[in-house]
């Protein structure tokens, strides 16, 4: 796949329409595409994702709060710091390193395992307004950010495994029917 898709190419990609895929975005409070619009091979993935989340009837507003949860904990490791991009969250994501460290819709490798009990923070290199409390002082917690990230996950997961099943026996009969 090319490394920046057009807004059309992207849409051939995910197999869906330009008002499927802009619904998407919309929906998820994504930047919408301008004309001459490039999209990244890690956008399209979480496009991909996204589909395939709405395929498996996970419903719209799950996705969103996940999505919503990986860019808090996101934000807590101080990863907005190291791009100044409106799709910061993606830039730098893919789908590398170990599953286990990596946040499901963005592939986001964190460097630690996201269930575990260690957390390494990145350090903060970006320009940020001073507070009047320190983060940690106005309860904001990476661990609790990703144990509530897990809980939905985990929900999320439960979910697709169900429908799993249900799209089998829909495809087999999809191949019986039309040959």
């Amino acid at each position: 796949m090319a490394t920046a898709l057009t807004f059309l190419e992207l849409c051939r990609d995910c197999g869906k329409s330009q008002v499927y895929v802009r619904n998407l975005l919309t929906n998820l409070g994504l930047p919408a595409p301008a004309r001459d619009s490039r999209y990244s091979s890690a956008y399209a993935r979480f496009i991909r994702i996204i589909i395939a989340l709405r395929t498996f009837s996970v419903p719209q507003g799950e996705i969103s709060d996940l999505f919503t949860k990986e860019q808090i904990v996101l934000r807590l490791l101080k990863v907005d710091a190291f791009c100044a991009s409106s799709t910061w969250y993606l830039d730098q994501c893919g789908n590398n390193g170990h599953k286990e460290r990596r946040l499901m819709l963005t592939g986001y490798d964190v460097g630690f395992t996201i269930d575990g009990k260690v957390i390494q923070p990145n350090l903060d290199f970006g320009d940020r307004n001073q507070e009047l409390f320190s983060g940690k002082e106005m309860g904001e917690d990476v661990r609790r950010a990703l144990d509530s990230y897990l809980q939905l996950l985990a929900k999320i997961m439960a979910r697709v495994d169900q429908e799993r099943q249900v799209l089998d026996r829909a495809i087999q009969w999809a191949k019986e029917t039309l040959g």
